[in-house]
């Protein structure tokens, strides 16, 4: 008997003109939401998410690299020494931040 008498209630209760325009004001905004949320931010998602993925490459192609000289700078080894010596020696270079001190003689 309950339901019968829901039922009968709910068709006799009528919205009034001022609940419409809030229901309606409600869905615009919930719309508005939506349209924002999918038309502006979803995007970026989408970017940053590609983003990842170049720099998961870069830091693959950093590591490749970085081996790569590892064992380039290995097999040079002694031979980097001596580039350095000649480099000291005969051309007068020195290593960043170092101080190069010459000395004079007089008598020469």
């Amino acid at each position: 008997m309950a339901v019968k008498e829901f039922k009968a209630a709910k068709k006799s209760y009528k919205k009034t003109p001022a609940q419409r325009v809030h229901i309606a004001v409600l869905v615009a905004v919930v719309a508005l939401f939506a349209v924002t949320f999918f038309g502006c931010i979803m995007p970026n998602y989408s970017a940053a998410a590609e983003y990842e993925e170049q720099i998961a490459q870069l830091e693959m192609k950093t590591a490749a690299l970085e081996a790569e000289s590892e064992e380039i700078s290995d097999s040079l080894g002694n031979e980097m020494e001596l580039f350095e010596k000649i480099a000291r020696e005969d051309y007068g270079y020195c290593k960043p931040g170092e101080k190069v001190f010459y000395g004079s003689s007089f008598g020469e």
